[in-house]
C-alpha cells in the first residue's frame, strides 16, 4: 500500500527502512538554512537529497524527489550513499543502485562512498538506476 503526497509516492515499509537507517547513522534532515549547501560545508550528523551524489562536494536538500538519492554524512564525516539493490544482490564491484525500492530492487543498502572508486554520468531517467563501480571491503 502507497499513499501520494505531493509529487512522491510514500511506501510505507521503504519509509521505516529510511527511518532505521537514519537512526543507525544517527543523522537528521538538513536544516533550512542547510539546505543545497555542498556536503563538504555540512556538518556531520546529517542527511538529505541529491540529484549527483557522484560530485565531490554533492548538495543535500530537503525536499526528496522522484529519482533523488539519499546521502547520510555521520558525526565522524563518512558519507554514505542510501539506495535499493536486488534481494540477491551484493554490494560488489559493479552495482545498478536504484534510489527507491522497486520491484527489482527491494533491499536497502549504505554505501560508504569511501569505496566509490566511479559513478558513470548519467541521467536517472534513463535507466532508472545509478551505475558505480566499488573498491573492494576490506
Amino acid at each position: 500500500m502507497s499513499a501520494r503526497t505531493g509529487d512522491q509516492i510514500f511506501v510505507p515499509q521503504e519509509e521505516q527502512e529510511r527511518e532505521r537507517l537514519r537512526e543507525e547513522h544517527g543523522v537528521r534532515l538538513v536544516s533550512d538554512s542547510e539546505d543545497g549547501r555542498g556536503l563538504h560545508r555540512l556538518p556531520g550528523g546529517v542527511y538529505g537529497f541529491t540529484y549527483s551524489p557522484g560530485l565531490p562536494d554533492t548538495p543535500l536538500f530537503r525536499k526528496r524527489g522522484p529519482l533523488s538519492f539519499e546521502v547520510h554524512k555521520h558525526s565522524g564525516g563518512e558519507v554514505f550513499l542510501i539506495g535499493y539493490l536486488p534481494p540477491e544482490a551484493e554490494p560488489a564491484t559493479e552495482i545498478h543502485l536504484a534510489p527507491s525500492s522497486r520491484e527489482d530492487a527491494t533491499r536497502i543498502v549504505a554505501i560508504p562512498m569511501s569505496r566509490v572508486a566511479r559513478i558513470r554520468q548519467h541521467s536517472t531517467r534513463e535507466s532508472g538506476t545509478l551505475e558505480a563501480w566499488l573498491e573492494p571491503s576490506h
